[in-house]
């Protein structure tokens, strides 16, 4: 009799390699993720944390089952790390207390995607929501007309047209006290900025869409435009928010870095990540879209919307004043 034992081992060798192989990618990724201010590669690790944490946790437990107790440990390690940070973000975060009958202003971010042909579900959606204001991205001549139908409720627009994925417009229901088109950094790329007034006081909204950092040129641009906005930020006399899809996750450094040099908070009102690219694979989701505040103001509610044909779904905050 010809015994199959060693057709056996290597198998078993070669699954076990390729799970320890698998483990040791995982901590390279953990580590660079850290590293994102040495290169643009590097900073590309640190928005999987939440695939990362899932990836190794179920490493762990198929090389713990497995009688692998070294790299179940190792592994299980790795995912703690990832997750923590993933709980980080996720966890609940106000800064400041908000009373919960002061007035509110309802703002409504959405990358409509350039090529997305349903504005019929946008339109749908803003009637459903009824946001007073709408920062729209990705805006180009198309979605402009299609979207004629709002002025009737939002007759105050602000748009910057285009068809390289960098429009934006942004819709009141109520007039702004000033409204202006802005460059931050030397992307080329449009940023809107609008004041409204309401319990009282000012707020300045920031409507702006970085370049996604897909190479090394465009990170660069996305990083100057976002130290601008910091910097922008901090000039301000007026308490601010920040909309819009940022091309960044929670967990880089670079956008630590934003909300640090710009006086920003990334406010939870309840737990989530607030996933929101892509919309087609939420799966490899990232949280890309963002509302930030400075300490004036809060989001007092935060919300991640359904579907509307675009690569991004819609994200809806109100904003409030915090107490003094």
């Amino acid at each position: 009799m010809i015994s199959n034992e060693p057709a056996r081992r290597r198998r078993s060798i070669s699954f076990w390699g390729l799970l320890e192989v698998a483990v040791v990618f995982g901590g390279i990724a953990t580590v660079t993720g850290f590293l994102a201010h040495w290169g643009w590669l590097l900073e590309l690790t640190a928005h999987f944390r939440l695939q990362l944490a899932a990836a190794l946790t179920t490493l762990a437990l198929v090389a713990g089952l497995g009688g692998r107790r070294r790299w179940a440990i190792g592994a299980g390690g790795l995912a703690a790390v990832n997750a923590l940070l993933v709980l980080a973000a996720a966890r609940p975060n106000v800064v400041g207390h908000i009373a919960p009958n002061v007035p509110r202003i309802r703002v409504l971010s959405l990358n409509v995607h350039t090529a997305n042909t349903r504005s019929d579900l946008v339109r749908e959606l803003v009637a459903r929501v009824q946001p007073d204001v709408l920062v729209l991205l990705e805006v180009n001549a198309r979605w402009l007309a299609e979207l004629e139908p709002l002025r009737r409720q939002y007759p105050h627009v602000l748009a910057d047209p285009r068809e390289d994925n960098f429009g934006i417009a942004l819709f009141a229901r109520f007039a702004p006290q000033s409204a202006e088109l802005v460059n931050l950094g030397d992307a080329g790329v449009p940023s809107v900025v609008a004041d409204f007034s309401f319990g009282g006081r000012s707020l300045r909204i920031l409507g702006t869409h970085p370049l996604p950092p897909g190479t090394p040129a465009y990170a660069a641009a996305r990083n100057e435009q976002l130290q601008a906005i910091a910097a922008w930020c901090r000039r301000q006399a007026v308490p601010v928010a920040v909309l819009g899809d940022l091309n960044v996750t929670p967990w880089s450094p670079h956008f630590w870095d934003l909300l640090r040099d710009g006086g920003l908070h990334h406010e939870r009102p309840r737990w989530g990540l607030g996933i929101s690219w892509p919309a087609q694979r939420p799966w490899f989701g990232l949280p890309l879209d963002h509302c930030l505040t400075g300490p004036a103001v809060g989001v007092a509610r935060r919300e991640i919307l359904g579907a509307v044909g675009s690569d991004h779904w819609p994200v809806l905050v109100e904003l409030a004043w915090k107490a003094k």
